[in-house]
């Protein structure tokens, strides 16, 4: 069934492509933010849902998708616009989709590592970073820059998804975390629970963030790591550990999903967590 949602998503797509082959399609439009807490440019794509200029009172849902390069947005929207189409059964929402893509002066790593520290395992040296544990300032971009920008000069609704997968998984679980009101929604895909020995887990635990406020609509997606060996036994276990944790959180605005895909791996199970994440965040109320 999924196999075949998906194959009518991309044939749905290709009928549209086929059909205005003469004219040219602008996916999204890339703009350029001058931020003072980065200290540098930083770019972003902007796609706009098919209904938008049609009716000037409608808002709409915003999706920040993390390591948004042009690959991970045409995806992504190609799915979105499908799924939201009477052809797919208008299955989600029609939504703005923010493609943020990382750092052209820096690793990816710096912005979604809450902590400067090596990564290791069991007393072994996985990688070596430099300048990274940047999450906080990070997290303030999207809060006091990116995020009323575009709520300033698009016509945006209260809600906002969050999706990161592997490192940006761990930054969105950070947000979560840390700031849980910025985004009403997190699609968590595959994240690095790995991180500085569990630190996701270690913080909730050491912040007593059972006892505080926490809300947000979650849906954490996993993938079949086997082939890592302990490693990828370890990141499912911690992921699996934070998921628990937040699923037992007495507040009355948090609800976690999650599901396990067991014929994918963390390369290639971004595009069904997609799918079922977004089929689950944006849901169309009719």
């Amino acid at each position: 069934m999924v196999m075949k949602a998906l194959l009518m998503a991309f044939s749905y797509l290709y009928f549209i492509t086929a059909s205005y082959a003469s004219e040219n399609i602008v996916l999204a439009e890339t703009h350029q933010l001058k931020s003072i807490i980065l200290g540098e440019q930083r770019s972003y794509s902007v796609y706009l849902p098919p209904s938008y200029k049609q009716n000037l009172e409608r808002v709409y849902p915003v999706i920040y998708l993390l390591d948004g390069d042009p690959t991970h947005l045409k995806a992504l929207a190609g799915l979105v616009e499908a799924l939201s189409t009477e052809r797919l059964e208008k299955q989600i929402q029609q939504a703005i989709i923010v493609a943020v893509p990382n750092s052209k002066n820096g690793i990816r790593e710096c912005d979604f590592t809450p902590t400067n520290v090596d990564w290791t395992f069991n007393g072994k040296l996985l990688e070596k970073f430099e300048n990274i544990g940047n999450a906080a300032n990070y997290t303030a971009f999207f809060e006091k820059e990116l995020t009323p920008f575009i709520n300033k000069n698009y016509r945006t609704s209260n809600k906002r998804v969050l999706i990161g997968e592997s490192f940006g998984g761990l930054f969105a679980s950070y947000v979560l975390l840390t700031n849980h009101s910025l985004f009403t929604d997190y699609l968590i895909i595959d994240a690095t629970y790995l991180w500085d020995n569990n630190y996701l887990n270690r913080y909730f635990d050491e912040q007593q963030l059972i006892n505080k406020q926490l809300k947000g609509n979650v849906y954490f997606t996993f993938a079949n790591n086997a082939a890592f060996g302990e490693i990828g036994e370890a990141n499912y276990k911690w992921g699996l550990e934070l998921a628990k944790k937040l699923k037992a959180h007495p507040s009355n605005s948090l609800y976690i999903n999650q599901r396990y895909f067991e014929e994918e791996t963390h390369g290639t199970v971004a595009a069904l967590s997609w799918y079922y994440g977004l089929k689950s965040l944006l849901k169309n109320k009719f």
